[in-house]
């Protein structure tokens, strides 16, 4: 976990992709290259059965579902302006690939796999750069008719190059998620995870936290959406339960870039509640990049 609320950001790539973001009106709608259920499987000419609007809309509905079964690669940036007791912005950089596992006969259930890989810059004075903490999760989903719950382990792997970029420890522990999809073009819901240390440095200090994801999304008209942002709520377990909170909005649209879906988002949060005494920033702006890839079920 680093002081950047454990989640994400790059200078450099936030400007770019805030440019792409307020010129993706003009680019075409998002030609779907996703198979993900009987009811909207089959792929005709590149696009989701409906075509058009109506297949631009399943996506952003999916793309916005963290229990979706789609396969992507999300590129996400967080700049953090201001931290107390500190005389540079942090920079957090997420790269989160997501694969689907259908169900097979030993394993008769739809899982979701995500692993994350990070790159922080820490604030001065003192300001290092290198790689944080790795973590996974392999979620089991269940579908439901008001949408979907699901269930599983969550991992962190200490791959930190520097001490100030990660905790020391293996750890492991549960994730959970409930998304509720029965409202028209409304996302509503979380994901959470616990992962308990177990091993590591002996000079760390142990490491539980409850973390978070919320997830509120309304599909807007031409492929745009709308919502809460999606910086995780941390409560960590190791110093009584403090809470870290931030409230934000998001808004992104889905689109097509070169003939692939993509979709491209940003969003900003204050940090309403957080530990006293602590390098927490007070707030955050992200921004996301997401590829999605044609995912087949077998």
């Amino acid at each position: 976990m680093t002081p950047l609320l454990n989640r994400r950001a790059g200078g450099g790539f936030t400007s770019l992709a805030f440019a792409f973001l307020l010129t993706s009106s003009a680019c075409l709608p998002a030609q779907s290259l996703i198979e993900t259920n009987a009811a909207q499987s089959l792929l005709k000419q590149g696009r989701l059965a409906g075509g058009g609007a109506v297949a631009t809309r399943a996506l952003a509905n999916q793309v916005n579902d963290p229990t979706a079964p789609l396969t992507l690669i999300q590129f996400s940036d967080i700049l953090s302006p201001t931290m107390p007791g500190q005389t540079s912005p942090g920079n957090l950089f997420q790269i989160q690939p997501v694969m689907p596992v259908f169900p097979t006969r030993l394993l008769p259930f739809e899982q979701l796999l995500k692993i994350t890989f990070q790159l922080s810059t820490t604030p001065n004075p003192g300001s290092q750069t290198g790689l944080g903490d790795t973590s996974f999760f392999d979620l089991v989903s269940i579908s439901q008719s008001w949408g979907k719950w699901g269930i599983g382990p969550a991992f962190v792997f200490p791959t930190a190059t520097a001490t100030a970029l990660g905790q020391g420890k293996w750890q492991a522990g549960p994730a959970a998620a409930i998304i509720y999809t029965g409202a028209k073009n409304l996302t509503a819901g979380f994901t959470a995870e616990n992962p308990i240390s177990y091993a590591g440095d002996s000079s760390r200090p142990a490491a539980s936290a409850l973390s978070i994801t919320p997830t509120l999304t309304w599909n807007l008209p031409d492929n745009w959406f709308a919502g809460h942002s999606d910086f995780n709520w941390v409560f960590n377990w190791q110093d009584r339960g403090q809470a870290t909170i931030p409230v934000g909005l998001q808004v992104g649209r889905v689109f097509s870039l070169r003939n692939m879906p993509v979709s491209l988002s940003l969003e900003g949060a204050e940090t309403v509640v957080k530990p006293s005494g602590t390098q927490t920033p007070d707030w955050q702006i992200c921004v996301e990049f997401t590829l999605i890839f044609k995912t087949l079920r077998h």
